[in-house]
């Protein structure tokens, strides 16, 4: 998600650059590791390759097995794809009333990712889900909106046949781990590496929007893929709340940039979302400033400028006359009405609680959620597992890999296993 390259103010590289970039990007953050623990479904090997205990080799089978979705997002959509090709029927759970996730664009809203002048900053040709191809065609647009992004999500649903596993209008608010006895027949069906304990079932309660009715039930898994677009991340700007008497917002409040008309706006934060900002609200505003921790070095302290958008970097304090200091830069303004942070999100589970029995952890500030064994399974349960929260990524054909490697390991079709408990946490704590 986030909008295409191609403001004039900066110089953004070439496509094929892009693309180049992006491949390697596949390769080399962590995608080896997930592929390397459940992509290689060859059943021929199972039995030397994944030893179960006695017990959960009696109770685990495909129609035995209930697993939960949380979101029906593109990562959602994905592992629903995935689940019934092992005899798996699924239950996705979907608190608004269609597929598609953030990118079911609401016009005007404060808590949602998405505006309306959106474009993806991949190629669709790129991004597109590998059995589902998009464009390519060499006439129509590589980089598209977010409509054509929501409409390719519900075809993909259509095409494979997802509607009928979702609930619609279902937001999930508490997740608990249940007890259980060692002969308990109520343990997880799923496998579990030699030697180790079985893993409890997973107990989910929903409301639902229609008419706040409660419901629940149980489950062997649960794949997490609420995606993390829902918690502003805000850095601390010291001087800040004291002394700015302007506006402050973040991105995900950000829709209409004719709303900044004739005003002088700071938007903190130089990544996709921050400069497609600075691009689109440029063509109203009087002026824009983009901080930028990346920013290139200045020359003589002066900001790098291109029309009326002034690329600065670090934000680093707003003084006691209101003026706005930025790392080694000369500028300091004080007319600035309105600073928009486009500074990304915090991961949040809210349906995780003190309540939960289950250890988690989102580190605010480090985008990270511990413990997670390769940032996909839960360290200590592994029938619990988290879709998509890696940043930087080609995100649908890395949430596809990523749900094959979650439905090989939980339906005992792995050609490598999951490690041991102990080396899983050590793993997630390292």
């Amino acid at each position: 998600m986030h909008s295409t390259p191609g403001t004039k103010a900066y110089k953004y590289p070439s496509a094929l650059q892009i693309l180049a970039a992006l491949l390697l990007l596949v390769v080399s953050c962590s995608l080896s590791s997930a592929l390397s623990i459940g992509l290689q479904q060859t059943h021929t090997h199972r039995s030397k390759k994944m030893t179960l205990t006695a017990l959960s080799a009696t109770t685990r089978s495909s129609d035995k097995m209930k697993v939960a979705i949380i979101g029906a997002g593109a990562a959602g959509l994905s592992a629903a794809r995935q689940f019934p090709r092992h005899g798996i029927e699924p239950t996705i759970l979907e608190k608004d009333t269609v597929p598609g996730g953030v990118w079911n664009y609401v016009p005007n809203s404060s808590d949602r990712p998405m505006y309306r002048g959106l474009r993806t900053n991949l190629p669709r040709e790129l991004m597109a889900f590998r059995e589902k191809p998009w464009g390519g065609d060499g006439t129509t647009k590589s980089y598209v909106t977010h409509k054509q992004v929501f409409d390719y999500l519900k075809d993909y649903a259509e095409e494979f046949d997802l509607q009928k596993y979702i609930s619609y209008g279902c937001g999930v608010c508490q997740l608990t781990m249940q007890s259980y006895n060692d002969d308990d027949k109520e343990a997880s069906a799923a496998p579990v590496p030699d030697s180790e304990a079985r893993w409890p079932k997973i107990k989910l309660e929903w409301e639902r929007t229609t008419d706040q009715s409660r419901h629940s039930d149980t489950f062997d898994a649960v794949c997490i893929c609420n995606g993390h677009y829902s918690t502003p991340s805000n850095p601390t700007v010291p001087g800040l709340e004291a002394n700015f008497k302007g506006t402050t917002m973040h991105s995900v409040e950000y829709d209409d940039p004719s709303k900044f008309k004739d005003k002088t706006v700071l938007c903190i934060g130089g990544r996709a979302s921050g400069s497609d900002l600075a691009r689109e609200i440029s063509h109203h505003a009087t002026k824009v400033y983009l901080s930028d921790s990346a920013c290139k070095e200045l020359e003589d302290g002066q900001p790098w400028n291109m029309d009326n958008v002034c690329w600065v970097p670090r934000t680093m304090s707003v003084d006691e006359a209101g003026s706005i200091h930025f790392q080694g830069c000369s500028d300091t303004p004080s007319d600035i009405d309105v600073i928009i942070f486009c500074s990304g999100y915090d991961y949040r589970f809210p349906y995780i609680n003190a309540e939960s029995n289950l250890d988690l952890k989102c580190v605010v500030g480090e985008r990270r959620v511990a413990p997670l064994y390769e940032q996909l399974w839960h360290a200590r349960y592994p029938s619990i597992s988290f879709v998509g929260l890696q940043h930087s990524i080609v995100p649908f054909p890395f949430f596809e890999l990523q749900t094959q490697a979650v439905v090989a390991t939980l339906t005992g079709s792995a050609a490598v296993p999951l490690p041991k408990l102990e080396n899983r946490i050590s793993s997630a704590e390292a």
